[in-house]
């Protein structure tokens, strides 16, 4: 029988079975789609009862930190991480981890640094911002500043442009960090600092009336999954063979097999593994993405918006943004690049419909912070070199700051 023969045999009795018997697989097949389907049911739903709250972070005129500060207010929030979630809850309940959005925005040449946390989390957010930024202000907003856009962009007046970025390489590999950005100078103690935000600061004081520029950035805590996924590819890399665990049948054999007369106990042979031979460069990529997953990560998606009158749009700004997350790149680890099916651009056919469509789905999911289409990992290091409160060498005009220090009245003041 040639293959062609085989072939066709095979789909005729596959065929067969499905149109024979269809009536003993189509209800398990039923019953997932009504599952799935009752999931996002249920997702939906507890998605639109959580409350948020949005606080406005005003900048001190000197935090007089690093980025460090921001690094140990990020392993703070890691423990909003909960247990497991059973998945009768994910299916029934539709519970999910909770997620908070860190913004840094522009509005007419206006910068703001934004946070919106489930409201169960405020307090929290606010004493460990006010830990390490003592000199901060954290105001709540009432009026949530996306009301300002138009329900619909683009519209005949005003135009979109913007994506999601993602990672080039896997989650384990780190992107550069602030460390990176820091050098010696003439003492020993003394450290040049490079604020990796001056650049993005740069580009939304130069928003001219109109304009809108957004940067958010969704994170929720995750657990260890990535970190035992890296090491095993961290072990390959190194020619290090993966230990496979023996299961409870295959030992039962084997003690069985101890028991029957002339059994041979089978020499174990020492062997060391074999170690590959590494470039520097993976070597150095190896160190870096262990170094990496030392510290606790999060679950991350990154979004951009630009929106703008169509007669005063500035396609530079979107090239600065971009230029924004080049400088975050490591050659022989990772980087940031934009992911295509989030671009606000169509292709043919209906390529003006298509586009049209993406800028309208991107605008309602910066609006909702919704979480990305592709998320990746970063961990506490990685999240304080993308948002932290900027030092004082960022002198954008239009940045807000705190004027003046609050203090705390005298003790045993009298009160009238």
């Amino acid at each position: 029988m040639d293959s062609f023969s085989f072939a066709l045999d095979s789909l005729e009795n596959l065929l067969y079975f499905l149109f024979g018997y269809w009536w003993i697989y189509l209800p398990f097949i039923l019953v997932l789609l009504l599952l799935g389907a009752y999931e996002t049911y249920a997702k939906l739903s507890f998605i639109k009862s959580i409350k948020w709250t949005l606080f406005d972070l005003k900048v001190p005129q000197d935090p007089g930190k690093s980025p460090k500060a921001t690094e140990q207010i990020f392993a703070s929030l890691h423990s909003i991480l909960p247990p497991p979630i059973k998945w009768r809850d994910k299916v029934f309940k539709g519970k999910m981890i909770d997620w908070i959005s860190l913004e840094i925005v522009g509005i007419g040449g206006e910068t703001h640094f934004y946070i919106r946390t489930p409201e169960q989390y405020k307090k929290l957010v606010q004493s460990q911002i006010y830990a390490q930024y003592p000199d901060s202000e954290i105001s709540e907003v009432l009026n949530d500043y996306v009301n300002l856009l138009p329900p619909s962009l683009p519209d005949e007046s005003n135009d979109l442009w913007g994506s999601e970025m993602v990672l080039s390489k896997e989650d384990f590999y780190p992107i550069r960090t602030y460390p990176e950005f820091e050098e010696k100078s003439s003492g020993p103690d003394s450290i040049k600092r490079i604020d990796p935000l001056a650049s993005l600061s740069e580009v939304l004081s130069s928003l001219e009336a109109g304009e809108f520029l957004g940067l958010q950035l969704i994170i929720k805590p995750t657990g260890e999954g990535w970190v035992k996924k890296g090491q095993s590819e961290m072990d390959k890399l190194q020619g290090k063979k993966p230990k496979v665990a023996e299961s409870m049948f295959s030992k039962a054999v084997f003690e069985i097999d101890k028991l029957i007369p002339g059994h041979v106990e089978s020499a174990k042979e020492d062997k060391k593994p074999e170690q590959t031979q590494l470039t520097s460069g993976k070597q150095e990529a190896i160190k870096l993405a262990e170094k990496k997953m030392g510290k606790l990560g999060f679950d991350c998606g990154i979004r951009f918006i630009y929106a703008g009158p169509r007669s005063n749009f500035h396609r530079e700004h979107i090239a600065g943004i971009i230029g924004v997350f080049k400088q975050f790149a490591l050659q022989t680890t990772n980087s940031f690049k934009l992911n295509p099916a989030t671009i606000t651009f169509g292709k043919w056919p209906f390529k003006k419909k298509r586009e049209y469509d993406k800028k309208i789905f991107l605008l309602h999911k910066y609006k909702n912070r919704s979480l990305p289409m592709k998320s990746f990992v970063l961990n506490t290091e990685e999240l304080a070199t993308i948002y932290h409160l900027p030092d004082v060498s960022v002198r954008s005009p239009l940045l807000p700051r705190v004027e003046a220090k609050k203090g705390e009245p005298p003790i045993g003041l009298p009160i009238s």
